[in-house]
């Protein structure tokens, strides 16, 4: 008798101690995948500023190299994660504005012009080539 109410105490500790170690795991697990999440947000966020930063830096550049300046320069048609985005230029407001979605969610970012003498194509850029020139201290976007 002694041995039979010894094994059924061992089984229940058994499953007591398991499910404690499967509660811990399921915990670890979804801090885990969280954190996995907010890295690949942050991940998207770099990419699409650096998007942004290296279309005003082009801009810039070739504001300040002066008159008959000229680059052209490739747009991705989807961030390195293959996060759809856009482009916009705001000439009066010497910005450039990066839109993406994460979750639902539209983020965005804005990097800054030295101009706002800026015409040509300036919305809904992605997945093109631009041709960036300086036109009597003008920037045109082609």
């Amino acid at each position: 008798m002694f041995l039979k109410m010894r094994k059924s105490q061992i089984s229940a500790e058994f499953v007591i101690s398991a499910s404690i170690i499967l509660i811990v795991f399921l915990i670890m697990f979804s801090i885990i995948h969280k954190r996995n999440y907010e890295l690949y947000s942050t991940r998207t966020m770099l990419y699409a500023r650096q998007e942004a930063d290296k279309l005003a830096s082009n801009i810039n550049t070739i504001f300040l190299a002066g008159n008959n300046a000229q680059k052209t320069i490739a747009l991705p048609e989807t961030l390195r994660d293959d996060k759809n985005y856009t482009i916009n230029i705001y000439p009066s407001n010497h910005l450039i504005e990066i839109i993406w979605s994460s979750l639902g969610k539209n983020k965005q970012y804005t990097s800054t012009l030295i101009t706002a003498d800026v015409t040509g194509n300036l919305t809904s850029l992605k997945n093109t080539t631009l041709t960036i020139s300086n036109s009597d201290g003008g920037i045109v976007i082609e």
